[in-house]
């Protein structure tokens, strides 16, 4: 395909950036972490559909709630409580992730709301066990500076994270309940991005935006974006789930490929006089076709007691084949509507075949039986009648809408930047107030005292850290870190600004790659650690205090250094223990002479465990090492 020229075609996109705050959870105080073990209990529901206040229904919801799935939900004790497992009211809204949420819609100058309500939107996949999401509108009408233009912010919401899918049975979904109502931003662009690379610059932007206020949790799935794709005779599609952001360019580019391959099947099924009245629902068993077939797939089915059924696409020959998106045809398109709607795995088409095992003879008799011409395509599927009467009705109403248009509707991102379908688009009917929670007054003065306190921007950050001594390494670390507000309070206390960001950048991170829980180590704990350095405390001893608060985070800070302080190693001591140490090393001594000085500096720190300052193990093993060379001379 030749290069897309994106301004002819009138691409419009926009984003919907979901971002996870590092704050407890949205409406219980439970704290917001993932884990990884046995659940404490388990429970399942089955989950109805109710009508909005209008007494419609959101056909999204509707089209779930037709698959009749069952819910098991894993219930964890230290992450998870009866709010989760919706048998008790929400409690009002964690102030912390509040407070984020303002100060983000301050940071792009948006407008807002006098009043927060919290709203219930509808959502029964059974990620949320009470059938609804709590989301609250916090702003509108900001704006993002991406470089090349100003972009507009629609909206900016805050929300609960939903439950997370653990695994998939036949007519079951079992979901994980940890990551239920952890709070999420959710800011959503005007549709004014129109090229795929100001997609991508202004994902960066908005996520730069969100880590400069330090609150954001880090990690695989704590930020998602969807994106909302349209081109001139296209349709609005929402693209969900996109995590990479080195891709979000390709996706763009691939669905504005498919975009265009659909509009020309179109065209083409134009050219040829293809009525919906052509299209219809008439399919035939053609099993006896496939008796010996080399095909595995059918004939794992046969075996199953399933049929093998057939339908002629009139007009459709080498269109099925199509490719839409790289690997990825009309064909494809239409196995994932069975996929989704009726939970099949896939189907065979002419445009395909020969192949699958299937057999050019058995393709000949297939067409013979449809009464195929060289113009039409058929479909063959393996499954039941019932079930194959439902699929081939989907088939044939996607094929009359190819006629027509391009359907609007919500697609998965897969790895590959690619895209498969996965509902309509949920429309209005799907919001009602919450009434659990009473509505939260923002005043002028709680947002004055926020605007006081909004994060420094990249390039204030920048210039503050130099002026400070960092070294490039840190500055480019620590800039959209979550330690950078609190490095820069350390500052304001007159800490040593580099030694702050080695503690910060180098040896907290180095004991989390140990496996120590340094999230047991609070602010409070690093302050008093540094205050305890700044009086003369061992800074070799600081790492084990933090291993050791790290491992008990019951144990108050100060009660740690006080124990290391008490047990001070004197220098007749650590004369005894390096002079046994080179005992025990006799051959490498003999072998490397003073420079076994290296190795043996390890064995005596292990040994020490951090109790005598390392300039100071130097210098005696150094003087025991000359002695006993002395000796041997």
């Amino acid at each position: 395909m030749a290069e897309i020229d994106y301004s002819a075609i009138g691409l419009k996109a926009g984003l919907e950036v979901h971002q996870q705050l590092a704050t407890g959870k949205l409406f219980c105080r439970c704290p917001s972490k993932l884990v990884n073990r046995e659940p404490d209990f388990r429970f399942i529901r089955k989950l109805r559909l109710a009508a909005s206040e209008l007494g419609e229904f959101d056909k999204a919801a509707l089209e779930q709630f037709k698959k009749g799935i069952v819910y098991e939900y894993e219930f964890f004790n230290d992450c998870c409580c009866l709010v989760e497992a919706d048998e008790e009211p929400p409690k009002q809204a964690d102030k912390e992730a509040l407070e984020i949420a303002l100060k983000v819609a301050l940071m792009c100058n948006a407008k807002i709301f006098d009043e927060l309500v919290v709203m219930r939107k509808i959502v029964i996949d059974g990620s949320n066990v009470s059938g609804f999401q709590r989301t609250m509108l916090i702003a509108e009408n900001g704006e993002i500076d991406i470089g090349s233009k100003k972009v507009g912010i629609q909206t900016l919401v805050l929300e609960e994270d939903a439950a997370r899918p653990i695994r998939r049975e036949e007519n079951k979904i079992v979901y994980r309940l940890d990551r239920l109502g952890i709070p999420l931003i959710e800011i959503a662009t005007a549709p004014q991005l129109e090229t795929p690379r100001e997609v991508k610059l202004c994902a960066l932007k908005i996520g730069e935006l969100l880590r400069r206020t330090c609150k954001v949790k880090r990690g695989l799935g704590t930020i998602r974006q969807d994106i909302n794709i349209s081109i001139k005779g296209g349709a609005r599609i929402e693209l969900k789930g996109v995590q990479e952001l080195e891709l979000i360019d390709k996706y763009v580019e691939n669905e504005v490929k498919r975009q265009l391959a659909l509009l020309e099947l179109k065209e083409e099924l134009k050219k040829r006089n293809i009525s919906e009245r052509m299209l219809e629902q008439n399919f035939v068993e053609l099993s006896d076709i496939f008796e010996n077939t080399a095909c595995k797939i059918i004939s794992s089915g046969l075996k199953q007691h399933k049929h093998v059924f057939g339908m002629k696409l009139v007009g459709f020959a080498g269109l099925v084949g199509k490719e839409l998106q790289p690997n990825r045809r009309f064909g494809t398109e239409l196995a994932d509507y069975l996929r989704v709607k009726h939970n099949l795995p896939g189907l065979f088409h002419s445009d395909e075949l020969p192949s699958y095992g299937i057999s050019e003879k058995e393709v000949k008799a297939v067409r013979e039986r449809l009464q195929c011409s060289g113009k039409d395509a058929f479909v063959l599927l393996v499954t039941d009648e019932k079930t194959a009467e439902k699929a081939f009705r989907t088939i044939t109403e996607r094929c009359k809408v190819a006629l027509k248009r391009i359907p609007e509707e919500t697609r998965e991102a897969l790895q590959d930047g690619c895209s498969r379908y996965s509902r309509p688009l949920p429309g209005a009917a799907r919001m009602y107030p919450e009434t659990d929670i009473p509505k939260i007054v923002v005043s002028k003065e709680w947002l004055e005292k926020l605007r006081e306190d909004l994060p420094l921007s990249v390039e204030e950050r920048v210039a503050l850290y130099k002026k400070h001594g960092l070294n490039e390494k840190h500055i480019n670390e620590m800039k959209l870190s979550n330690y950078a507000c609190f490095f820069e309070e350390l500052i304001r206390k007159g800490f040593d600004a580099k030694r702050c960001a080695i503690l910060l950048l180098e040896e907290l991170k180095s004991l989390s790659r140990q496996g120590f829980n340094i999230e047991n180590i609070t602010e409070q704990d690093i302050i008093a650690l540094l205050e305890e350095e700044k009086r003369g405390f061992n800074r070799d001893l600081s790492i084990e205090v933090l291993k050791e608060k790290a491992k008990h985070a019951e144990k108050p800070i100060r009660e740690i250094i006080a124990a290391f302080k008490a047990s001070k190693v004197s220098e007749k001591e650590v004369r005894k223990i390096i002079k046994d140490i080179i005992e025990k090393n006799k051959e490498l001594v003999l072998e490397k002479k003073e420079r076994a000085v290296n190795a043996l500096m390890g064995d005596a720190m292990q040994k020490l465990k951090g109790k005598v300052e390392a300039r100071v193990v130097a210098k005696i093993l150094k003087e025991e090492l000359g002695n006993v060379l002395a000796k041997i001379s």
